[in-house]
């Protein structure tokens, strides 16, 4: 009896082990995944961001659009706070829309998509059926061949929404990372105050203009959550600059922008 006592708590330990052993191995594979998915995010990003459609005065040899859009202002539409574009958005953070040459698929000398980031709330169900709701990160993007017969009407119309240009913002975005609490994008130089909530142009014709963009540099900064933090902290709290300290990984990265 002493013997089969001693191997059935020798059992328990064991299985006690092997149980801490497996949710140790699922939590570390579940923040392996956050952290893939962040930097893949970013990566996306920054290529987006670097490259989106800013026009000066002045055309180089890689700037091509077409004859109808090299007169016009390109906008660029800025948000940080609550409430925006982005249906949902979150507060306390930014969203950027914008245009993005694309390599062309036709005779044309460029096609231009419509990109954006924002983070909203969505419902997600993880690998074991749960059903849960949390904040992501979004990218928005409609390709060229949807795009540019609306940014040519919206261009030739003077005094343009935002909402008239970037349109079904729903519809036409999907989840680039989950668990998303804190998107920050900070316009570096002297022209950090030319850059306002709702629409930017590229086209300053003087620095007097304050709804222009005429730096050359970009910082972005985004947190998430990984997914057993994610698991324990409410949509309300979501935001909270403690959890997001304590709980968040943060990534940060600069990239250069199309200087006007």
């Amino acid at each position: 009896m002493a013997a089969t006592t001693v191997l059935s708590i020798i059992l328990l330990m064991m299985v006690g082990m092997q149980d801490q052993m497996s949710k140790a191995w699922s939590n570390s594979n579940r923040r392996t995944d956050a952290t893939r998915e962040a930097r893949a995010a970013c990566l996306l990003m920054a290529r987006d961001l670097s490259t989106f459609a800013m026009r000066g005065k002045a055309f180089g040899r890689f700037d091509s659009f077409p004859t109808n859009l090299t007169n016009a202002g390109v906008p660029f539409y800025y948000y940080n706070g609550s409430g925006g574009l982005a249906p949902g958005s979150a507060p306390n953070c930014a969203q950027f829309f914008g245009l993005i040459p694309q390599v062309s698929k036709t005779n044309d000398s460029a096609d231009i998509a419509l990109v954006g980031y924002y983070i909203a709330p969505a419902t997600n169900t993880n690998a074991n059926g749960f059903v849960t709701t949390s904040y992501n990160l979004f990218r928005y993007y409609v390709p060229p061949s949807n795009a540019v017969t609306g940014i040519a009407t919206w261009l030739s119309s003077p005094n343009g929404s935002a909402a008239a240009l970037f349109t079904n913002i729903a519809d036409n975005s999907e989840i680039l990372a989950r668990n998303s609490c804190n998107l920050q994008i900070t316009f570096y130089g002297n022209s950090t105050a030319l850059v306002t909530n709702g629409l930017n142009l590229s086209n300053a014709t003087s620095t007097s203009s304050k709804d222009f963009y005429r730096g050359n540099k970009m910082g972005i900064e985004l947190s998430f959550y990984p997914e057993d933090s994610a698991q324990k902290i409410t949509n309300s709290a979501w935001m909270n600059t403690t959890n997001i300290r304590n709980y968040a990984r943060s990534f940060e990265f600069k990239i250069d922008c199309p200087k006007n």
